[in-house]
């Protein structure tokens, strides 16, 4: 459809097929779009009442009176500056030798821990049963017990495997031998002890028990496999921008022109009437 016809007259203005279309892109972050391309007459009904509705408080200086002004000023101006700062990030440009030089630099911030795991699960408030034959569950200490002794045989050469089948509590991992997803340093889904556990760990070796919610996790290294450059360029393109981003906001706010002059309103924490 390349014929630029007026598709729609609100309040005596035209709108073009092109004009519509703008509106909609730079709404495309809402759902403005889904609601326009589900019925486009339906959204150009209510569109153009919102316009006649906002024609009128402009007519009535509504625009121009408390409380409304503030908003209008407050929102138009927060506006502005988000589309600003994202302009200019957008601006800063990382060099690929940056780039190389960055991951050279940061070669263990791209590496993945493959591990397997055993997991305790333990209830020191258990709901009773209604069922006399129901698996009654660990308390924290009687899961604690049985990962020291877990992690004995672990260390001893029992195959870790055989330990997942026998022992653990996690069906996922259980039926993958105790296959657990890759664990990255900067995986911030991960508690920190966990990471600090695996990432303490030499190939072979078998984590202490890591105690958390509702359970123990103990945790056998595999092996430690790093992304290569090209798997992570794009991520440290993204870093590098985002640091140098931060700077020139640093930076902004320490030459911002503000000074403070009423000490006493400024400290008082309630409004003044």
């Amino acid at each position: 459809m390349k014929d630029d016809n007026v598709v729609v007259v609100i309040e005596g203005k035209e709108w073009k097929r092109s004009d519509l279309e703008m509106l909609i892109r730079a709404m495309r972050d809402t759902s403005i779009p889904q609601q326009f391309y589900g019925d486009k007459r339906g959204f150009l009904q209510v569109f153009a009442r919102m316009v006649s509705l906002a024609n009128e408080a402009e007519k009535q200086g509504l625009d121009k009176v408390d409380p409304h002004k503030w908003r209008l000023m407050y929102n138009r101006d927060l506006y502005l500056a988000q589309i600003y700062l994202a302009a200019k990030q957008n601006t800063i440009q990382v060099l690929p030798d940056e780039q190389k030089a960055y991951y050279e630099a940061h070669r263990a911030d791209y590496s993945k821990a493959k591990v397997k795991v055993i997991y305790l699960a333990f209830n020191d408030t258990p709901m009773a049963s209604a069922d006399p034959k129901a698996k009654k569950p660990k308390t924290s200490a009687e899961a604690q017990k049985l990962a020291n002794q877990v992690i004995q045989l672990a260390r001893g050469g029992t195959d870790f495997g055989q330990l997942v089948q026998k022992y653990s509590d996690d069906a996922d991992s259980k039926a993958k031998n105790g296959e657990f997803p890759v664990i990255q340093p900067g995986d911030n889904s991960l508690p920190t002890q966990i990471k600090s556990a695996v990432f303490a760990l030499k190939p072979g070796q078998v984590s202490d028990a890591v105690r958390q919610t509702g359970g123990f996790w103990i945790f056998r290294l595999e092996e430690f496999v790093t992304s290569s450059f090209d798997e992570v360029r794009d991520d440290i393109y993204l870093t590098i921008q985002k640091e140098r981003f931060q700077q020139w906001m640093d930076g902004k706010q320490k030459s911002l022109d503000v000074q403070f002059k009423d000490d006493k309103y400024l400290d008082y924490k309630s409004p003044i009437e």
